[in-house]
């Protein structure tokens, strides 16, 4: 497992903006908080998918959908399905329940919604421009 990961540190950084901008907004939270926790979201979402999502979405999409790291996916992709369907239910757990913004019965009857949002914004379009943003700005080398 690695700590440092190009791919992930610009998907965090665009969904943990877009889905409070999505979701959270308009169920009454200030724009001014919002932009002000993005950087909190931001480093927790990070190491999240890093350090525990990642690694178990892909244990899971390999043993149930016989995905492998790097293979050509389309409208379907795996391990963003994991990825998307855990993430959607742990960040408005750590951010939204705690502080009031969200009661238990919206966290779970929003979640499914979440994360249909989640996997299509991440599938098709943030993680194709984040490795783009990995490979220029950050000289990712995807054959290394």
């Amino acid at each position: 497992m690695k700590l440092w990961n190009p791919i992930a540190f610009f998907i965090s950084l665009i969904m943990s903006i877009v889905m409070p901008l999505i979701f959270a907004t308009p169920m009454g939270m200030p724009l001014d908080i919002c932009f002000l926790m993005w950087p909190i979201r931001w480093v927790v979402a990070y190491f999240i998918v890093n350090l525990i999502v990642h690694p178990l979405s892909l244990k899971l999409a390999g043993k149930l959908f016989d995905y492998k790291l790097g293979m050509k996916t389309g409208l379907w992709n795996p391990l963003a399905f994991f990825i998307s369907l855990m993430m959607s239910f742990i960040m408005p757990l750590i951010f939204g329940v705690p502080n009031g913004q969200l009661s238990a019965d919206v966290l779970f009857y929003m979640w499914p919604v979440r994360w249909v949002v989640a996997y299509f914004i991440v599938s098709q379009i943030v993680n194709p421009v984040s490795f783009k943003l990995a490979v220029k700005i950050l000289g990712f080398n995807p054959m290394k």
